[in-house]
């Protein structure tokens, strides 16, 4: 489902670490536009699972946490002055 999504954003998939999923954007290449980018995948996510169906646990729902970093990164060759 997320991998789906992420694949129309100029986002990459960095890691998925247990349940968490890790995506950059900007990165090694700056791209103007990240931000914007970030913004819009983690909305088309919350759409995304807002009517899923767990087969198993149909009464349940899929709960999203989401977090957003902008700025210096230990990727950028350079730190900001």
């Amino acid at each position: 489902m997320a991998h789906s999504v992420v694949t129309v954003r100029c986002v990459d998939k960095v890691e998925t670490i247990g349940d968490a999923y890790m995506v950059a954007s900007g990165l090694p290449t700056v791209y103007e536009r990240h931000a914007q980018e970030m913004s819009l995948l983690a909305l088309e996510l919350l759409e995304s699972v807002k009517n899923h169906v767990i087969p198993h646990l149909p009464q349940q729902t899929i709960q999203l946490r989401i977090g957003l970093h902008s700025g210096w990164s230990m990727f950028n060759s350079k730190q900001p002055s």
